[in-house]
């Protein structure tokens, strides 16, 4: 399956989604955003999916298990842009692309994979899979959160109220905005501008957890705030 190919399956799987679930694509999730996993999937560069608005889910929210197929949980930050972004130079630095974002939000990323083998799979099926695409659950946007250091900022796991997983911003190619800014500059060559709205998780601080029913899951990122999610 060739890269031309891949986009075509993958197109045709979101406008299916689109029609099962409603709604429209409200952003985008980035995925490999370190490089250990970018060289364990036989990736040169983070991948991106299609949020679509029926997969937003306000904290605390409670979902099938039975909905997902991998249900890959994780720990993430999400940044709402205020403002249309449609020039490179607007990515060109951190200050810059700060202007147009209007909110950082503390998220749970439930990850799913529609094809076998995950997650030892090919990066056509991860593009053609809309880079493994789930639901997204929302805290409150954080506050004061531009005065924070997200590169030493920590987040835990808890699954039933047991920590299984640590991490910190820096896990998201040292620095969460470093990896946005990777993405609105590939959108922007690609000549597709960022709109003002849109919604850009930016990838795991986490290691994975593989989320079973029954667990009450709890991501705290300290004073960015806390998400949960019941999988029933």
């Amino acid at each position: 399956c060739t890269p031309d190919q891949a986009r075509e399956i993958a197109d045709r799987h979101l406008q299916r989604l689109l029609a099962l679930k409603g709604g429209k694509v409200a952003g985008a999730k980035l995925g490999a955003t370190n490089p250990e996993l970018m060289a364990k999937l036989g990736l040169e560069r983070p991948f991106s999916g299609p949020l679509l608005s029926a997969a937003l889910l306000p904290s605390p929210a409670r979902v099938k298990r039975g909905d997902f197929l991998t249900c890959v949980v994780e720990a993430e930050v999400a940044l709402r842009f205020a403002r249309p972004v449609d020039s490179a130079d607007q990515a060109a630095s951190r200050e810059k692309l700060l202007e147009a974002i209007g909110e950082l939000i503390p998220v749970i990323e439930l990850a799913d994979a529609r094809v076998e083998g995950f997650p030892a799979v090919p990066p056509a099926a991860i593009l053609a899979d809309l880079g493994f695409s789930g639901s997204l659950v929302l805290g409150q946007p954080a506050a004061n959160w531009r005065d924070i250091d997200l590169a030493r900022a920590t987040a835990t796991l808890s699954v039933n109220g047991e920590v299984v997983r640590e991490g910190d911003g820096s896990a998201v190619l040292g620095h969460p905005l470093d990896a946005l800014a990777q993405y609105v500059v590939e959108r922007i060559e690609a000549g597709q501008p960022i709109a003002a709205g849109e919604i850009v998780s930016t990838g795991t601080w986490t290691a994975p957890h593989r989320g079973q029913a029954g667990e009450r899951i709890a991501a705290d990122f300290g004073p960015l705030g806390k998400v949960e999610v019941e999988l029933a």
